[in-house]
This record gives structure tokens, C-alpha cells and sequence, in this order.
């Protein structure tokens, strides 16, 4: 597997508590559960040991939230996939490919 074969799961909150780890934390637990997810639909699973995480701000990034993301704290998790076809899939600017 090559670390092309990677994709994006996401999490929102309220910008308010991003200096409550807890809160933090459970925001990242659900960008890696939607991370999950979305392999799974795509008949894949995540390497959950290589998930990293970045808090994305509009104000301080190029990614354009949309209307999920504005106002919002995201966070997006980064994970490699393994299965059939995963070499294929590549997280690429906000979106999986």
C-alpha cells in the first residue's frame, strides 16, 4: 500500500470549545468514525493507527467549509485505507477521490 491510499473523515463543532480537549477529543473520535464510514462504503477499512488530525480553520486555511463548515470548528481526520481497489483512493483537497 503507498500513503496515496488515503482518505478524509470530518467532524463539526462549536468553535467556542476548541480549548477543551475533551470535547477535542470526541470530535476526532467522530471524524474517525465518519472516516470509517466512508471507507466502508467504498468496500475498504482504515488503518485506525494512522489516523492524524487537523483542526481547520477557514479563517487561517484555503479549504472552503461550506455551509457545513462555516462557523464551525472541523475537524478532518487523514487515515490509510486497505482493501480492494484502496491504491485508488486519495484524499485530495476537501473531498475523497
Amino acid at each position: 500500500m503507498t500513503r496515496n491510499a488515503t482518505l478524509f473523515g470530518w467532524a463539526f463543532g462549536d468553535p467556542a470549545r476548541e480549548d477543551d480537549a475533551a470535547y477535542v477529543a470526541d470530535l476526532k473520535a467522530a471524524a474517525l468514525r465518519n472516516a470509517a464510514e466512508t471507507a466502508a462504503a467504498k468496500g475498504l477499512r482504515i488503518r485506525e493507527e494512522t489516523a492524524e488530525y487537523t483542526l481547520v480553520s477557514e479563517a487561517d486555511t484555503l479549504i472552503d467549509g461550506g455551509e457545513t463548515g462555516h462557523d464551525k470548528l472541523v475537524v478532518r481526520c487523514t487515515v490509510d485505507v486497505t482493501g480492494p481497489g484502496a491504491e485508488h483512493v486519495r484524499a485530495e483537497g476537501p473531498m475523497n477521490g
